[in-house]
């Protein structure tokens, strides 16, 4: 049984901690918080600073297969790259990818170099939408609808146009040389730009093409997400993070088969064949991720950034076609994940899941 070790306890944490239990390997935890969040859904946690305290780090690695990062604090990331040849074990990360992809300005600069279309710079006129330059996700995005409320805008903030479409996304992971693409999956958020649901998304030819253009310039050794608008006007990058992402590797595991946990292993340790470069992702089952939480008597969609201010997040219930996760806190807030061969059956599983959480909750079903 293979043991890979996570640095970091938040949501990253707990997508790469699910999928490799899918994939029968056991987790061990490293976070220098003493209680993170997914601490009681790992197989072992140690608590301690690898900045402050590598050599802990050097004797768990002789015991594992693979070390992968799945936090985002400068420092930490800054500090592995100069630890890990010292390491008894990979890890699986790409320090210079994420160096480009941490800065979305430098990210931006790298469309351009290589002709990748991105929403333009600086509109004429609004909506301009807008972000700034390091945060993850959707963290401090806004669309501007009067141009003199730029006057206000911190000088750091990037100030796009505004592209209306779908918002899709696709992982791509590459030994250095070759590269293999998982499955296109469908970004729904809210009015504060925040995820709340991610669904599969049908085949998409530019957007694998342009993914790969991505991993071929840089030499991608590792995982990277692709998102994107699908516009009326065509294809728009949004942004590359070169991380482990949530969410979106369920749905590419409960709708395609795809691990991306043992891809990204593969990867790592036996290498990507050639073949597989641009191989057709078959749709098997649909699926639906979905974050709910309790607003006036009914459950209701919120933003994954929600489940970061919790204190616990574990399986609550399982079975075929249904996962379901807790989160507790200052807030509780529910992880249903339903899949299905069709799209009825799979409903089908969904309605039996918020059956499940209203019945919990003491919520009446609504045809009730």
């Amino acid at each position: 049984m293979r043991t890979i070790c996570i640095i970091g306890g938040k949501l990253q944490g707990f997508e790469v901690t699910y999928l490799a239990h899918k994939a029968c390997m056991k987790v061990v935890l490293v976070d220098r918080r003493e209680k993170p969040l997914i601490s009681n859904a790992v197989d072992s946690f140690h608590c301690f600073d690898i900045v402050a305290e590598p050599d802990k780090l050097r004797e768990i690695s002789k015991n594992v297969d693979a070390i992968i990062p799945v936090n985002e604090n400068i420092e930490t990331i800054g500090f592995l790259k100069i630890l890990k040849d010292e390491l008894s074990c990979p890890v699986l990360f790409d320090f210079d990818a994420y160096n480009i992809s941490m800065d979305k300005k430098r990210s931006k600069d790298f469309f351009y170099s290589i002709d990748v279309p991105t929403p333009a710079d600086n509109p004429a006129s609004p909506p301009y939408f807008i972000k700034p330059p390091c945060e993850s996700s959707s963290v401090g995005t806004s669309i501007i609808y009067d141009e003199s409320e730029l006057e206000e805008l911190d000088p750091t903030m990037l100030v796009e146009e505004y592209v209306q479409g779908d918002i899709v996304s696709l992982e791509v992971i590459g030994d250095g040389e070759h590269f293999m693409l998982a499955k296109e999956t469908k970004v729904h958020v809210d009015g504060t730009y925040d995820c709340h649901m991610v669904t599969p998304a049908r085949y998409h030819q530019e957007l694998r093409d342009i993914s790969c253009k991505l991993a071929r310039s840089m030499g991608l050794r590792g995982i990277m997400d692709i998102e994107a608008i699908d516009s009326p006007e065509g294809l728009k990058i949004l942004e590359i993070d070169a991380r482990f992402p949530s969410q979106t590797p369920s749905v590419v595991y409960h709708s395609s088969g795809i691990n991306l946990v043992e891809m990204l292993l593969q990867a790592f340790l036996t290498g990507i064949e050639e073949k597989e470069i641009l191989e057709t992702v078959p749709d098997r089952y649909h699926c639906t991720f979905e974050q709910l939480g309790l607003r006036e008597g009914e459950l209701v969609p919120v933003g994954e950034h929600v489940i970061s201010q919790g204190t616990d997040y574990n399986v609550f219930y399982t079975s075929e076609g249904v996962d379901i996760f807790e989160c507790t806190g200052s807030t509780r807030v529910f992880t249903l994940m339903s899949w299905g061969p069709g799209e009825e059956e799979a409903e089908n599983h969904r309605q039996r899941g918020l059956s499940i959480v209203r019945e919990y909750l003491g919520i009446k079903n609504m045809e009730e």
